[in-house]
């Protein structure tokens, strides 16, 4: 089931959110802090976009990817100088249809994706392989804490296990940004397979 909806928009300056992944922001443009605002006076959801380029102060439509992450806001910290520190917690993969302008922010109109995992003995023998993959890696990179890794390996969801496998992976944005706009989790265990054995 997909649907649409309008939500506040916070578009991220090299920075890709992505499902189940619970990130720290810190939030200092006008826009961006309405967006925040706006949320929080409503359901806490928003839709967080990267831009295809960071040094753009204020983005239109075009400056920021189609495919990004509804997160909710689960907390809200303001620092001196009147900027924001949040916290988010990525929710759905969503396209953006539609940029509005409402006064201090931008509203957007998206359509949310809910993937529904194919249960199959190849997808598990793939999950498997990548489960091993990134272990493999995280012994070798020793950048992500083994606490971590036990956390992740757990967890028995592939749509799940993707995302927070992709959020731990020093990657160029646009190679994140890619893994976010895979709507297959099969083509996501693929492409992480790809990436971790390289």
């Amino acid at each position: 089931m997909s649907e649409n909806r309008r939500l506040p928009l916070l578009p991220l300056r090299g920075l890709i959110v992505f499902p189940n992944a619970l990130v720290h922001l810190d939030v200092g443009r006008e826009q961006s802090m309405a967006a925040i605002e706006e949320a929080m006076t409503k359901d806490r959801m928003i839709m967080l976009s990267a831009q295809k380029d960071a040094a753009v102060e204020n983005p239109k439509q075009e400056d920021v990817f189609e495919i990004g992450t509804i997160a909710e806001v689960k907390q809200l910290l303001k620092l001196p100088g009147g900027t924001m520190r949040i916290l988010v917690e990525g929710a759905n993969r969503a396209r953006i249809l539609q940029y509005n302008v409402q006064g201090k922010y931008v509203e957007a109109e998206v359509f949310e994706y809910h993937e529904a995992v194919e249960d199959s003995v190849e997808m598990e023998a793939l999950l498997r392989i990548v489960v091993h993959q990134f272990e493999e890696w995280v012994r070798r990179s020793k950048k992500v804490p083994m606490e971590t890794l036990v956390a992740v390996v757990l967890v028995e969801d592939a749509d799940r296990f993707c995302d927070l496998v992709a959020s731990h992976l020093n990657l160029k944005l646009e190679e994140k940004q890619n893994l976010l706009a895979l709507l297959s989790v099969k083509e996501r265990l693929e492409k992480l397979y790809i990436i971790l054995t390289r």
